[in-house]
């Protein structure tokens, strides 16, 4: 990426900002709400004057999934963080926390990259459609399912979910782990009208994973024991977007592998 600034965030999606760490910059200590190291044992960040790369984790995740992809953004020029959200919230609020701690951000990196994963990526375009930045900022998503999740369209029928007394809301809480399907359902309006980016946002790059036959964990014999498959790559179409900024590029890969084996993402990425 040529831009004067990159924000790198990687995403997954809900309520707001949760924990917080620290951040070294021009000799000093800084707190930022939701940001810190992206290691499963958090430390102190030192911002050495590099383009800051912000990692931002998927629902039902954390930051610490995120060390591979954060240790090869690293190697390449950027010093990475991570932005870490309660999952069990609503996507906007933690778009809104996340706009908030870019704004702050601004003053102590000189560029930035913003890069979000999965539900993650939801949060990311959202938080930059507020044009709060007075530098370039450049946007990431992947395996971002920017057409709505399809398993949670029956979420959608309000009048189902009064005709059962709770039990469709129930269900849908249980499938999200939180109230995250009150913004990924197809008809939320949180899908349907995402809203144009800032100014400031120069580009966007949104990588569609195909998912279709992977693993994500396999048996001793070589078996997979688990799949890799959450979103089609139909879910992850930006079928509401409409913005010259917007390249999309697919990848065979699977959901947590294109983070947790970054490699072929990585390669994407701009310099």
């Amino acid at each position: 990426m040529r831009s004067a600034a990159l924000l790198f965030l990687l995403v997954g999606a809900c309520g707001g900002a949760a924990r917080t760490g620290t951040l070294r910059a021009n000799g000093h200590a800084y707190t930022v709400e939701g940001l810190g190291s992206c290691d499963a044992e958090p430390h102190p960040v030192t911002l050495d004057g590099r383009p800051v790369a912000v990692l931002v984790h998927g629902n039902q995740s954390l930051p610490g999934h995120l060390a591979e992809l954060a240790s090869g953004l690293d190697e390449r020029g950027y010093r990475a963080v991570c932005f870490r959200w309660h999952t069990r919230g609503r996507i906007h609020s933690a778009a809104d926390a996340l706009a908030d701690a870019l704004a702050e951000l601004e003053t102590l990196a000189p560029s930035i990259l913003v890069v979000g994963h999965s539900l993650g990526g939801l949060v990311s375009r959202r938080a930059l459609v507020s044009d709060r930045g007075s530098i370039p900022i450049s946007l990431v998503t992947v395996a971002t399912p920017f057409a709505g999740v399809s398993s949670a369209s029956t979420c959608s029928k309000v009048w189902l979910r009064v005709l059962s007394i709770g039990a469709v809301a129930a269900i849908c809480r249980r499938l999200s782990r939180g109230a995250t399907w009150r913004d990924f359902h197809p008809r939320t309006d949180f899908i349907t009208e995402p809203g144009a980016l800032a100014p400031s946002v120069i580009s966007h790059l949104h990588v569609i994973t195909d998912e279709r036959d992977t693993c994500r964990r396999r048996r001793s014999d070589g078996t997979c024991a688990q799949d890799d498959y959450v979103f089609a790559v139909r879910e992850q179409a930006p079928r509401y977007i409409a913005d010259p900024r917007l390249t999309v590029r697919r990848l065979r890969a699977g959901h947590g592998g294109v983070v947790t084996d970054p490699a072929a993402l990585l390669e994407l990425i701009p310099y």
